[in-house]
This record gives structure tokens, C-alpha cells and sequence, in this order.
């Protein structure tokens, strides 16, 4: 949906981005064989992480398979592609994350593009919700409690973040198990992560047009920017933290490399890092090559 939790790919050897991109087509197949063709417009980098997570965390529990073959996508060359058990649980969820957000684009500002891409969501949502009712519960609360907050215009930045944080806290605590606190931090903290990021992003046209944004008045404030890049920091910083502890093996270096350096990409876009305060090179080291 976002698009922020992404691979450095300058960062990643040959062999790393081959092993990314059979999971984002596996992904993608799987969200074609459980949603149809109009389906596989939910496909995101996003859940792509959060499937090579839980594949990873899960290694062994179900049975991954190796294919390759053609595609609507690519019909000439063939493509190869990954998936086990985690990888449908995260086609449902993109789903229903992509309805709930059309539903409230319509809703909010009667998109008829939100209501056309609702529609076409509409019957398959159903089947994910009986699949999935806790997750899709808490998607339907958080975004209803976001929209209170949004329409209230407020500026408590925690408050705001923490909706969207408790959204993918819930999306990542996938069997409610012994890694649950790990996998709710790390969702928790990236979730908060994303919403700042993308109201980052969209504040000079939010201005422009005049619409809420809850960072609005702390961008007028001097240390702006220093400020912004600090909580980003420290939200980073704990999503690191929760993945470290887990038992993660199986491309391991990969999502290091996806939570390390990759998140930071479309940030560093508008603000190059400075060389003398980047990551030591301890930190650096570990999986980003």
C-alpha cells in the first residue's frame, strides 16, 4: 500500500535479489490463486516483508514450494517463485488492507475510484474475513479510530502513529504464539514508521491543498527535520531490536538488509544521509552485502 519497506538492492549480492523476487512472485501467485487477476492488484513491497518474516520465523512448519513457469505478468520469459503456509495468510491480509483502505477513500472523499476498487474487492473480502476475523477486526477499528483522529485534526503524533502501529501489530502477530511480543513490536514500531513517513512525504502538498496533516505544525517549528529524522531513528531502531530476537535463519541477511537500510531509501531521497552519522560499521555489515 505504502511502498516504504523495500530491499537496497545496491546493497544486495545477485543470489539476494533472485531469492527476493521469487517471494514477491510467490506472493503474487498466490493472491491470483485465492483473489483472481483484480486480486493481484493488492500486491505490495510491504507484505512482501512481512512474508519473507513469516516464512522465515516458520521455516519447516509448511512445506515451501519452488515453481517457475510463465504468468499474466510475464508471458514470454519465465518467471521462478517461492511459497509456504505464511505466504496466503499474507495474501488475505493485503487484501482486506487494500478494501478498508478503498472503503474509506470513498467514504472520506467519495473517490469513485475507491468505490470501483471496493466493489471489486467486496466478495472476496468476505471469505478473508472468516479466514482471518481477529486481523480484520483490528484493521476495521484502528483505520475507524485513525479517521476520529483525523477528522478531529490532531497533532499528538503518538496518538495518531500508534493507530496505525496497533493495525500492524495485529497483522504481524500471526498465530498469537511464543513470538508474538517480537513480532507486535516490530509491526507496532513499523506501522508507526509508515504513517509518519508517508505524512512526511505528503506535507508540502497536504499545505498546498489545504488538507489535515498531523505534521503541519511541528514542520514550522525550528529542528523540524532533526527532530523528525530522531523518531524515525528510534521507531527503526525497535523494529531492529524485535527482529534480532527472533530465531530467523533463512534469509536472514535479506530482511536485515530490508529493515537496516532499505526502509531508509525514500527518506534519504529528500535528505542524504550525512556520512559522518551513518550506522557503524558493525551495523552495516550485518546483512547488507
Amino acid at each position: 500500500m505504502f511502498g516504504y519497506i523495500i530491499p537496497d538492492h545496491q546493497l544486495l549480492s545477485d543470489e539476494a535479489k533472485a531469492r527476493y523476487r521469487t517471494a514477491y512472485c510467490g506472493l503474487c501467485r498466490r493472491i491470483g490463486a485465492l483473489h483472481g487477476f483484480g486480486g493481484r492488484l493488492t500486491l505490495s513491497y510491504d507484505l512482501t516483508f512481512l512474508n519473507l518474516l513469516l516464512c522465515s520465523l516458520y521455516e519447516g512448519e509448511t512445506d515451501c514450494v519452488q515453481e517457475c513457469g510463465h504468468c499474466p505478468v510475464h508471458p514470454i520469459r519465465k518467471q521462478s517463485w517461492r511459497y509456504s503456509g505464511p505466504t496466503d495468510y499474507c495474501a488475505d491480509i493485503g487484501l482486506a488492507l487494500h478494501y478498508y483502505n478503498a472503503k474509506d477513500k470513498w467514504v472520506d472523499d467519495h473517490n469513485p475510484a475507491g468505490l470501483g476498487y471496493m466493489k471489486l474487492l467486496e466478495q472476496k473480502r468476505k471469505t478473508v474475513e472468516a479466514r482471518w476475523p481477529r486481523q480484520c477486526q483490528a484493521i476495521r477499528s484502528c483505520l475507524d479510530e485513525l479517521a476520529q483522529y483525523e477528522a478531529a485534526g490532531s497533532e499528538d503524533l503518538d496518538a495518531v502513529s500508534g493507530c496505525f502501529g496497533q493495525l500492524m501489530a495485529e497483522l504481524f502477530d500471526y498465530k498469537q504464539d511464543r513470538w508474538a511480543p517480537e513480532l507486535r513490536s516490530i509491526g507496532y514500531h513499523l506501522g508507526k514508521y509508515i504513517y509518519l513517513l508517508d505524512a512526511y512525504d505528503d506535507l508540502p502538498r497536504d499545505k498546498r491543498r489545504g488538507a489535515y496533516n498531523p505534521l503541519k505544525a511541528l514542520s514550522e517549528t525550528p529542528g523540524y527535520e532533526e527532530e523528525m529524522r530522531e523518531i524515525f531513528e528510534l521507531l527503526l531502531s525497535a523494529c531492529a531490536r524485535g527482529f534480532e530476537r527472533l530465531p530467523c535463519v533463512e534469509d536472514a541477511d535479506l530482511l536485515r538488509n530490508i529493515l537496516y537500510s532499505g526502509v531508509w531509501l525514500k527518506y534519504n531521497c529528500k535528505n542524504p544521509p550525512d556520512p559522518d552519522k551513518m550506522a557503524p560499521p558493525d551495523q552495516k555489515d550485518r546483512g547488507l552485502s
